[in-house]
């Protein structure tokens, strides 16, 4: 039996033992690096142990949406590149769904003061674009797009209409929303799934959390007990202040 087997990941999982040695609820090592894309506004590259994702943002002026006059946009987006790897499921909705994700728990948290974006209400505001690649998976694209997406935004500075006065996001930094996604394999849950242990899972949480819980996106066509996700909310709780302290000791004020 192959290391790299469905039947070999699910035997192991029973014992609560991973391919990779690490124990249910251990985090891979993160790196960040900001500032990697020279015509962005922002930039981040994230290394999620052999995960690497590269995001950028772009704050550009638009026509507020007819029904939010008096706020500026966010608008993400994730590419699953084919290059990056060999895909079990469809990589455009992979891509659509890990994009929708990262826009939520943004959004959901209200890290961007979006009226803050408007510049003459139902004529004139700011857009936030955010754009995520894949440059390696090697599972957990959901946590290594929030954390590039968050370091981007932290670190973003643009100009308006030409100005040479540089301007920062108004953010509200305590809704820091950081990301955590568990896999479920038999009856184990485990945390920062790799993509042996994505492909063998039977169900895939994800939770946005904050001061408070602000996004749950549930995958996979197995269940989860109401038991797993409270177990899963609470080491999304005790692990997140982790990535909060990292992304906030590399932001140039």
């Amino acid at each position: 039996m192959s290391l790299e087997s469905y039947e070999y990941i699910k035997d192991i999982a029973k014992k609560s033992i991973r391919t990779d040695g690490r124990k249910p609820m251990d985090r891979r090592q993160i790196t960040v690096k900001n500032g990697v894309i020279k015509h962005s506004d922002g930039s981040a590259y994230v290394e999620f142990g052999e995960t690497k994702v590269i995001a950028g943002v772009k704050v550009l002026p638009g026509v507020p949406f007819p029904d939010r006059p008096d706020e500026g946009g966010l608008i993400v987006s994730f590419e699953a590149s084919e290059l990056a790897s060999k895909y079990e499921t469809d990589r455009i909705l992979y891509s659509v769904e890990i994009g929708r994700v990262t826009d939520r728990g943004i959004r959901e948290s209200n890290l961007i003061d979006l009226k803050k974006l408007s510049l003459e209400p139902g004529v004139k505001a700011l857009f936030v674009y955010i754009d995520i690649f894949t440059v390696n998976n090697d599972g957990n694209l959901f946590d290594a797009a929030n954390i590039a997406a968050l370091s981007a935004l932290l670190n973003a500075r643009f100009k308006i209409d030409g100005s040479d006065e540089e301007k920062k996001l108004p953010l509200n930094r305590e809704n820091l929303a950081v990301s955590s996604t568990f896999s479920k394999i038999g009856n184990t849950m485990f945390f920062d799934p790799n993509v042996l242990e994505e492909n063998a899972a039977d169900a895939r949480i994800t939770i946005g959390i904050s001061n408070k819980i602000n996004s749950i996106q549930k995958g996979g066509i197995g269940s989860l007990t109401p038991e797993e996700i409270d177990i899963c909310a609470g080491e999304a709780f005790r692990l997140k202040q982790e990535i909060k302290d990292l992304l906030m000791s590399q932001v140039k004020d």
